[in-house]
């Protein structure tokens, strides 16, 4: 157990950082999972946190944008049975790998979520999924990789397929809220396998996790419908920056 002080910034991180991430359609986990682990959080335990973090966050997202029609699901479900099925297999690899390997693969995986978000173009407008054998295959090879990763490190695999996804349709809260969509399942699919292989696991730590996670789904599911992701993609950008330097800094260097 922690003491109150702990569970309270959990929650106040939480809620304000899912809020941000969840205007961009994807779960907020790459950013809190290295949060989650300075404040004494063990690894594995912190990317399950995320995992679940992202399944809840991400499904009050996903009813809203469902909602209003702004998911699309059959290109959507091109990436999201592959990203299923690999989760498990990135989250058993996890918890078998030394703390200081992930943390490398984390750190690689945010220098490439900071390449996509700054050549990302925030476009208006629709496309059209086209379902050729080239598109199934691109869908299936994303999708496979996003969900190992997201089982390996906790992040649920989206920032992964948004720009997969930016490729093929134009209109960016569609594919945003697409992404969320299939990171949404392939998260859920992560944590299950994480259930079955984590012991000692503090459920108070996750119930404070969850109540920021909803919040901060339904307060940035109402904002990006009321704003462009431009607005936002800054500051995701400096926080993302921040982690990094943070654990190339402290956690791997020194």
């Amino acid at each position: 157990m922690y003491p109150f002080s702990f569970y309270l910034i959990i929650f106040v991180v939480t809620w304000a950082i899912s809020t941000v991430f969840a205007i961009a359609g994807v779960g907020a986990a790459n950013t809190l999972i290295p949060i989650y682990y300075s404040l004494g959080v063990p690894f594995s335990t912190a990317a399950a946190t995320g995992l679940l973090l992202n399944v809840f966050s991400l499904s009050t997202a996903t009813a809203n944008n469902a909602r209003r029609g702004r998911i699309l699901w059959r290109l959507g479900t091109v990436f999201l049975i592959p990203a299923v099925a690999m989760a498990p297999v990135g989250a058993y690899v996890g918890v078998h790998t030394p703390r200081k390997v992930l943390l490398w693969v984390f750190a690689a995986f945010l220098v490439y979520t900071l390449y996509s978000l700054a050549r990302g173009r925030v476009r208006e407008g629709s496309g059209r999924f086209y379902g050729s054998v080239r598109g199934y295959i691109l869908g299936v090879s994303v999708g496979a990789i996003a969900g190992f990763l997201g089982g390996l490190l906790g992040v649920g695999g989206g920032l992964i397929i948004l720009p997969v996804l930016a490729l093929i349709e134009r209109d960016a809260k569609k594919v945003s809220a697409t992404a969320g969509y299939v990171a949404l399942f392939s998260s859920a699919s992560g944590f299950i396998s994480y259930l079955f292989l984590l012991r000692g696991v503090d459920y108070g730590l996750w119930i404070v996790v969850l109540i920021g996670g909803v919040l901060g789904g339904f307060c940035g599911s109402y904002l990006m419908n009321r704003m462009k992701p431009l607005y936002v993609k800054d500051t995701i950008m400096f926080i993302i920056i921040f982690i990094l330097v943070k654990i190339l800094v402290i956690d791997l260097i020194f």
